[in-house]
């Protein structure tokens, strides 16, 4: 945090930050959730609605950097959704894969790794020729 730790105090519960602000937040429970790291009770709170004008940091008699806190509690989160969609993510793919594998024991072949038709060299021979003979109009 930038504010200066021998200036910043307790919080005295004086509401100043909350008058200051005019997205009509509660920086003070804003903080506290913050600072508890209760990010669910931050969100209620509003967090995301926070335009960071500066003003709760600037009346706060206790010299909390609350916009600090603010901008700290945003990049967390944000931090945190990116985590549970690669997590999702990696579920989802473990979980594909133990059915193909169960599939598999079963002697299901997969639907994705199907295995490739093999064609011989006179099969390729005469489908070509086969086609070549339609395009002349002729019938093998």
């Amino acid at each position: 945090m930038c504010a200066e730790p021998s200036r910043q105090q307790p919080c005295i519960h004086c509401g100043d930050c909350v008058r200051a602000c005019p997205d009509a937040l509660n920086p003070e429970a804003l903080f506290f959730a913050l600072v508890q790291d209760d990010f669910p009770a931050a969100c209620t709170a509003r967090l995301d609605a926070c335009s960071e004008c500066n003003r709760c940091t600037e009346v706060c008699p206790s010299h909390i950097p609350l916009l600090d806190w603010f901008r700290w509690g945003k990049l967390e989160l944000a931090h945190r959704a990116r985590t549970d969609e690669a997590r999702k993510r990696f579920e989802t793919r473990n979980a594909r894969l133990a059915r193909e594998r169960a599939a598999r024991r079963r002697g299901i072949p997969s639907p994705i790794a199907l295995p490739a038709q093999t064609i011989s060299h006179a099969e390729v021979l005469a489908a070509i020729a086969r086609g070549t003979a339609r395009r002349r109009g002729k019938r093998p």
